[in-house]
């Protein structure tokens, strides 16, 4: 199978998926409101042989569920692995404060990854609390922390 045969393939399967999905919901009064907030990417260095890249993310939050944001971490890196089979990793922490109460608290987890850039974590969430919410990302190795704000419903 070509690959423009494969491609087309897998559209029309999306528009039918789409469209069995799509007639079977129905119409709702109150639809969800979502502030989608992307995590500017860290720069780092990996555990491994010259291994380095970046970690970024997503976070989202939304109106049905108050106080909470959902957060998802991605990495690219390059280098070599300590263990063959293995790709680079770091431990990431998302520290976060919230502006408005001053609650805080922290988030971590391994992240790995390779010349491909993928999810590292399943979504995860933080309960922050509704306002304005300060996301600091760092690494345990040597890295250029990042932050950003989000508006939490």
């Amino acid at each position: 199978m070509s690959l423009i045969t494969l491609g087309r393939s897998i559209a029309i399967s999306a528009l039918v998926l789409a469209g069995l999905f799509s007639a079977g919901t129905p119409a709702t009064a109150n639809p969800t409101l979502d502030r989608w907030v992307n995590i500017p990417d860290t720069a780092t260095v990996a555990h491994g042989v010259a291994c380095g890249g970046r970690i970024g993310g997503v976070t989202v939050a939304t109106d049905q569920l108050p106080g909470l944001v959902y957060v998802r971490l991605n990495a690219t890196f390059v280098g070599i692995s300590t263990t063959p089979g293995v790709l680079c990793s770091v431990f990431a922490t998302l520290h976060w404060r919230n502006l408005g109460t001053g609650a805080a608290g922290s988030w971590s987890t391994e992240v790995s990854g390779g010349l491909i850039d993928f999810p590292a974590e399943p979504w995860t969430h933080l309960e922050t609390g509704s306002g304005r919410v300060e996301v600091t990302l760092t690494t345990d190795r040597p890295h250029v922390p990042s932050v950003t704000e989000i508006n939490v419903y």
